[in-house]
């Protein structure tokens, strides 16, 4: 007799917590890792592919000095130029984060990797 009352008492709560309504759902924030990025160093002599291109075709040098990136020609003149778009010309199939000045007055790109 007490197996039977256990039975159906546990047959109870079994269907009463099928039946019951749900508790309300919480709230899931799924957060992405950040993209990461790669940082590649371009010399004077290979920076002055661009500005031999883009800017001036006597430009022998380009330099990434404090006072900003420059495209130097055979007479000594400094152009300005812009380091964003020096990376991008660069690796033209990546996508291009940021422009620093190495110490070495080298440019720096970094990229989405």
């Amino acid at each position: 007799m007490l197996r039977r009352i256990l039975a159906l008492g546990a047959g109870a709560l079994l269907a009463g917590a099928l039946t019951a309504t749900p508790t309300q759902a919480a709230t899931v924030t799924i957060r992405t890792a950040p993209a990461s990025t790669v940082d590649i160093v371009y010399g004077p002599v290979s920076g002055a592919g661009y500005c031999m291109t883009h800017i001036d075709p006597q430009t022998i040098v380009a330099l990434y000095r404090t006072t900003g990136y420059v495209c130097l020609r055979n007479s000594g003149t400094a152009t300005p130029a812009n380091p964003l778009s020096a990376c991008a010309y660069h690796e033209p199939t990546r996508v291009v984060v940021g422009a620093f000045r190495h110490p070495t007055e080298a440019l720096i790109c970094r990229y989405v990797a």
